[in-house]
């Protein structure tokens, strides 16, 4: 598995997490806990996302 699809991966999984979490979890007592993993898996992987490679010259 790429570092890649990795990165997309975890920016999913945090994203449905925030999403999850702000619609079921509010009145819970590990709402902060929850919110700061997805927020960590969201911020994560969206630092492994970018791949950057050597332009190709057509010398």
């Amino acid at each position: 598995m790429s570092r890649q699809v990795l990165g997309k991966t975890l920016v999913i999984l945090g994203a449905l997490a925030m999403i999850i979490n702000l619609s079921f979890f509010k009145q819970m007592d590990w709402y902060d806990i929850v919110r700061w993993i997805s927020y960590a898996l969201f911020g994560i992987g969206f630092l492994l996302i970018p791949t950057y490679s050597k332009s190709k010259s057509n010398d």
